[in-house]
């Protein structure tokens, strides 16, 4: 049940943040498709490496992968942030 209210309040909060302009469609759409990128990556490679261990040489590559998405993500997002001062100021 918390977290139905957690979904509510944090749809709340993005509301404000478009309002201010610090939050655009396309930022949400790269950033949702990034995110998703790193789970369609990590969740296969997991399960597939949990049953069938001598796949490891996959699953390292896989987890290469999601950190390198991982790193582009939080980089964008500094990006974005700062962009976001610049313009405040």
């Amino acid at each position: 049940m918390f977290e139905i209210f957690k979904i509510i309040w944090e749809l709340f909060v993005a509301r404000e943040y478009v309002r201010k302009g610090q939050l655009t469609l396309r930022k949400t759409l790269i950033s949702t498709g990034l995110v998703l990128l790193g789970y369609l990556i990590l969740v296969p490679a997991s399960v597939l490496y949990q049953n069938h261990p001598e796949y490891k040489p996959l699953f390292i590559a896989a987890m290469v992968l999601a950190g390198i998405d991982f790193l582009f993500l939080f980089g964008l997002g500094i990006y974005w942030w700062r962009q976001t001062l610049v313009r405040q100021s």
